[in-house]
């Protein structure tokens, strides 16, 4: 019986990193890794383990309770039961994320599943630049229509946060390279993604989650970079210009500005002002616990008077979503799950604490302009690979927590050596320079 369980554990662990992997492929794929996931899963046993390790983890616990406010507001819901299900089942992301966490119990499977999706956006990369180049069909974006983009596996909004957060991720094993051959892999890698998505992804999204993500990458390395901060601040204002002057995914989309001002409901950007003025109504008149689960459709056609023409059950904002529909009840409980996450990124070990802070900061921005929890590329993506990263939360002992990864030792990739920064050893923050140093 040991040896079932020791076999199935790592049957399931392995089906979890190609799980991480597929993500960012299209949605059938992601479905039956997920299927062959819980089968897998449900037939390991250890069931009263699984729990205690979700139990024991704050970020597993509120995203439970995040979910289980959804559940209580069918009960109060406007919408008819089969709408409020049908919502709900929008929301199960947040019961993978603790499922990730109980299924990454070992540290050697959890760094396979951390570079997965690296390797995943590195097959993206090449199927883009192959489509670019003719090498590929491009892939259909409405085939009704016969319109085609050069932006594989998913929507553009979808791959350029995947891209901007792999981006992320990059720069961080660029920065604490320690070879010349590493400095040169990451940095070919990182510069091949940066440049896919700045020229040949026309969603918005990602150019700004970018934007964010440099901006915390500079905070993590401020240390190191505030005695050059006049040559940071040129070379960044100067690629900045460069790149919005020159790239056409960018002045591609920037006609969409001014027919926003001219004629809103065929613009973007104005419809999405649109849904947002119309959802604070909704909100206005459930503002504690929203109208219910699922409600969010019919609330806003009621309140849709002067733009008839556009209605939705999906503002492309998380935030005004989920307040429809739980009020501020359920938008606190969407906002302290992203303060326990940020908190609890701190006692991660390397590389997963800054991936943490980069992931909580790439989704609480996206949530902006989209509804990620809601949708499913992105919603899977942030529930599994949350639940990776901070299934490495480890309350043991500073003088214990390099046991636990000694048996993985020798299959770690050896690009993040622990306390070292662009200034060499300086540039981390202070507090987890002492840490990392141990």
């Amino acid at each position: 019986m040991k040896n079932y369980r020791s076999t199935m554990n790592s049957l399931t662990q392995a089906l979890g990193v190609l799980m991480v992997f597929v993500l960012i492929f299209p949605t059938a794929l992601v479905n039956m890794a997920l299927f062959l996931l819980l089968v897998v899963y449900c037939l390991s046993g250890g069931y009263r383990g699984k729990w205690q390790h979700i139990r024991g983890n704050p970020v597993a616990m509120f995203s439970l309770l995040l979910f289980g406010l959804f559940v209580v507001g069918i009960s109060y819901s406007s919408a008819s039961l089969p709408t409020a299900l049908s919502s709900l089942n929008q929301y199960r992301e947040l019961l993978l994320l603790p499922l990730a966490i109980s299924v990454f119990t070992e540290d050697c499977w959890r760094q396979r599943a951390y570079y997965a999706f690296i390797a995943a956006i590195l097959v993206a990369l090449m199927v883009s630049f192959a489509m670019r180049l003719g090498w590929a069909p491009p892939w259909p974006v409405a085939q009704d229509t016969g319109t085609f983009s050069t932006t594989p596996f998913k929507s553009r909004i979808a791959y350029g946060f995947f891209l901007a957060f792999a981006i992320y991720l990059m720069a961080h094993h660029l920065l604490r390279s320690q070879t010349i051959r590493q400095r040169l892999l990451w940095g070919a890698a990182t510069c091949l993604a940066t440049f896919n998505l700045m020229f040949m992804v026309s969603g918005r999204t990602g150019h700004i989650i970018l934007a964010a993500l440099i901006l915390l990458l500079s905070y993590q390395y401020w240390a190191g970079l505030r005695k050059r901060w006049p040559i940071y601040l040129v070379a960044a204002v100067v690629a900045t210009t460069g790149v919005v002057a020159t790239s056409p995914a960018i002045q591609g989309r920037s006609s969409d500005i001014a027919l926003a001002v001219s004629d809103p409901e065929k613009s973007s950007i104005g419809q999405r002002l649109i849904m947002w003025q119309t959802a604070l109504r909704v909100i206005a008149d459930h503002p504690i616990l929203g109208a219910g689960t699922g409600s969010f459709a019919d609330e806003y056609a009621k309140k849709a008077y002067d733009h008839p023409g556009i209605l939705t059950g999906n503002p492309h904002n998380e935030y005004l979503l989920i307040t429809g529909q739980l009020g501020m009840l359920g938008l606190g409980g969407f906002l302290i799950l992203f303060y326990r996450q940020w908190k609890t990124s701190a006692m991660l070990p390397l590389p997963y604490d800054y991936a943490a802070q980069g992931l909580v900061l790439a989704m609480a921005v996206g949530c902006l302009f989209n509804s990620f929890l809601y949708d499913h590329g992105e919603g899977h993506f942030f529930a599994i690979y949350s639940g990776l990263l901070f299934s490495g939360l480890d309350k043991r002992q500073p003088d214990d927590r390099g046991a636990g990864r000694l048996e993985c030792e020798s299959s770690a990739p050896r690009s993040l050596p622990p306390a070292r920064s662009p200034s060499g050893g300086r540039g981390v923050r202070p507090a987890l320079a002492a840490r990392h140093s141990r």
